[in-house]
């Protein structure tokens, strides 16, 4: 079974790759190359998230869903975009990230990680016009590959496997691991490149870029598996950061009149979300980030299609200051626009009306004041959606234009896929939630970790009170068998021992105690 799920990695990231080169060289046909080599990647994908156990899935469904939007894109980009360097690009990002998704290796997840950022650097693929874009995707890749190369100093095996709770490198392989965090996911301070990406970017291969979520990748997979104790003491900086991020921006898209930034700004208040439901320590909040994670992708790839729709028809500098009445031109366009943009700030019926639900119960139950935020920076992007709304569609009709610019048949049929499935997946979400609640519960599990009992020694050993306390107030020396130092105790084998017995017993006597959540992600619970 493995060697087969090795195979079907590997074709789910080496057949865009190869597609790719083929659309380079051939330079016809890029649409259909593009479309079949992301339908062999989600068909990979399927299969192998069918095969996934219950609760290591969490791999295999992201695969599963980038792989999707992708197909989604190759289909909705628009002709004049439609060459064989943004199809080879967008296939060449399509198999990175995959990539990043699959492995258990950290130098593959590094070179993933750097790939995935390599088309947003030459002129013949995305680069921007400016250059915060480029500064924050080296800056992040830089702090990972510092944090990777500590790791690999310090003597340490290279598979997260084997890393899980050992915290190798310390507090400063943290520290970059965060910052990697921060600059990737556009986390304040470093929010700026996010909106000057997408405004001087392509918009399709800039929203496939925001959507890969490496930010809440790294901290699922790497950070919180890694560093248990360590992000238990320190997440909630990065909570605090993550949901004054979600305000900050939302604040921002109040007063932007460019549908492409604020459409950025959206993306980074909701995807901000995620972080900070990541970072609850808490299997409601935790389960509500990884739902909505599926929300902010189908929704924002949506919004991003749909605008670069407009822009190809009525002009690239549509704009947010006055009405333009494009509804009357593009009606359906107009429909998908809402449904999305509504389907991402909580529309009840949706999908991310249970998300937001979790996310923000998980979120004030870890953070009772700060948590406030969330629903406070949702309730602004809501506002956000329908101003842009209402000046791109409502009032009167764009003068020279006379006739029908609707969404053609491939794109419209693209479109209702994505349409049907925040509305179908809000309907009945107990298929989506319960897949992500026992990912919850795995995640919930290793932030809450026992320490291992050679950590609580060494922790004790280097601790003065510890000391003070065993020699009490006489200020005698402790009573040690055979007037062994501490030291010489902690290096006992038979003391070890002992203490891994008792460490393994209180662990079984916890678990035994432990009640499943998994009860809590009913549809009924759910939506009430």
């Amino acid at each position: 079974m493995a060697g087969g799920a090795r195979i079907l990695t590997s074709v789910a990231i080496g057949i865009p790759w190869l597609a790719g080169i083929l659309t380079a060289v051939t330079r016809r046909h890029s649409r259909v190359i593009g479309f079949a080599a992301s339908s062999v990647s989600v068909s990979a994908s399927v299969l192998l998230l069918w095969a996934a156990p219950a609760r290591e899935s969490l791999d295999e469904a992201l695969m599963v869903l980038f792989s999707c939007v992708t197909l989604g894109a190759t289909l909705v980009l628009p002709r004049r975009d439609c060459n064989s360097g943004t199809i080879g690009g967008i296939l060449f990002l399509l198999g990175s990230t995959l990539l990043a998704y699959s492995t258990d290796d950290l130098r593959i997840l590094l070179a993933a990680w750097i790939l995935s950022t390599v088309p947003f650097f030459p002129k013949q693929w995305f680069r921007s016009r400016t250059w915060r874009p480029r500064l924050g995707l080296l800056l992040s890749s830089t702090a990972l590959a510092l944090a990777i190369a500590l790791i690999a100093a310090h003597g340490h095996a290279m598979s997260i496997g084997s890393l899980k709770g050992r915290s190798p490198g310390g507090l400063a392989v943290f520290g970059l691991l965060v910052a990697s965090v921060i600059f990737r996911k556009g986390i304040c301070p470093a929010h700026a490149w996010v909106a000057d990406a997408a405004d001087g970017g392509p918009a399709i291969p800039t929203a496939l870029l925001l959507n890969g979520h490496f930010g809440a990748m790294l901290v699922a997979k790497l950070i919180v598996p890694l560093f248990p104790h360590t992000a238990r003491d320190l997440f909630p900086l990065l909570s605090y950061l993550a949901l004054a991020t979600a305000l900050y921006v939302a604040i921002r898209a109040l007063t932007e009149n460019s549908p492409r930034r604020l459409l950025a700004f959206l993306a980074l208040s909701q995807s901000a979300c995620i972080l900070a439901g990541l970072e609850s320590r808490t299997v409601e909040g935790i389960t509500g980030a990884l739902v909505h994670w599926f929300v902010v992708t189908v929704s924002t790839m949506g919004l991003f299609g749909v605008l670069r729709l407009l822009e190809v028809r009525f002009g690239e500098n549509l704009t947010a200051s006055r009405h333009l009445g494009l509804a009357e031109h593009a009606p359906r366009l107009a429909v998908f626009f809402i449904i999305f943009g509504l389907a991402l700030v909580g529309l009840p019926g949706t999908l991310s009306f249970c998300s937001q639900d979790l996310l923000i119960h998980g979120t004030l139950a870890s953070h009772p004041q700060t948590g406030l935020l969330l629903p406070i920076a949702t309730a602004m992007n809501a506002v956000s959606v329908f101003r842009l709304f209402a000046r791109l569609f409502l009032g009167r009709r764009r003068t020279g234009f006379t006739v029908m610019a609707d969404a053609l048949p491939r794109e419209r049929w693209i479109l209702t896929v994505g349409v049907l499935f925040v509305v179908l997946a809000g309907l009945f979400p107990n298929a989506i939630v319960a897949q992500q609640a026992a990912e919850a519960e795995a995640v919930e599990q290793a932030i809450h970790a026992p320490m291992r009992p050679s950590e609580v020694f060494e922790r004790k050993l280097s601790s003065k009170s510890w000391s003070d306390s065993r020699e009490g107030t006489s200020g005698m020396a402790p009573r040690t068998a055979g007037n062994k130092s501490p030291e010489k105790i902690g290096r006992d084998p038979r003391f070890r021992q002992r203490l891994r017995s008792a460490s393994a017993g209180k662990r079984d006597v916890l678990h035994a105690g432990t009640k499943s959540s998994r009860s809590l992600y009913e549809p009924a619970t759910v939506l009430s």
